[in-house]
């Protein structure tokens, strides 16, 4: 991979994975890839050093025992991209703000296959990252907006659940409200009716 031309972004924009056949799938072991553990690998950094990566982790792990040729080639730009931001990394610098500040972002119906959606979040306290997650949904929406506002009930109560935490072990307690930020401008103006 040292050769490899390197990429900005860590994807294929608007690629959709699905399983693969039998046939692919005992031809793609004939190559001996180690698909599984290329992607372990790459969760491992998505849960220390990057975790952005953590969407891509997600998305290319939902067919480890279906997959094929087409899954490897969809993981390359990962490599490549990685091979690219090889100085890149978190940094936590020293800050007074002693805020939660919570982002969240939806992928509705982004699962060709069960037409599932995918939602990540992630927060900060005193600009340090306490939580991140990404998951497909376990059930399907009929809209994008029930999507978003199930997506944030359940980063509401995680966020809530710390803020116990930290009242009841004394280390910290909130008078301020969460706010959580968004970018869908329809979730937001349908919140603020």
């Amino acid at each position: 991979m040292e050769a490899c031309k390197a990429m900005v972004i860590p994807f294929t924009p608007n690629e959709n994975l699905y399983p693969s056949t039998d046939n692919k799938i005992a031809s793609f072991k004939k190559m001996s890839i180690n698909y599984r553990s290329a992607i372990g690998r790459i969760n491992y950094l998505s849960t220390t050093t990057r975790p952005y990566l953590s969407f891509l982790v997600s998305t290319q792990s939902q067919y480890l025992e279906q997959s094929g040729i087409k899954n490897w080639q969809a993981f390359l730009p990962v490599l490549k991209y990685l091979r690219g931001s090889l100085n890149r990394g978190l940094y936590y610098p020293v800050n007074k703000n002693n805020g939660i500040t919570p982002f969240r972002n939806t992928n509705w119906g982004n699962c060709k296959v069960m037409w599932q959606s995918t939602t990540g979040y992630l927060s900060h306290f005193h600009n340090y990252l306490i939580l991140l997650k990404t998951q497909k949904q376990p059930s399907f929406c009929i809209s994008m907006e029930e999507e978003e506002y199930k997506a944030v009930c359940d980063l509401t109560s995680e966020l809530l659940w710390f803020r116990r935490c930290c009242k009841e072990a004394k280390l910290f307690v909130f008078t301020d409200p969460i706010l959580i930020f968004k970018d869908n401008q329809i979730f937001i103006k349908t919140a603020n009716d």
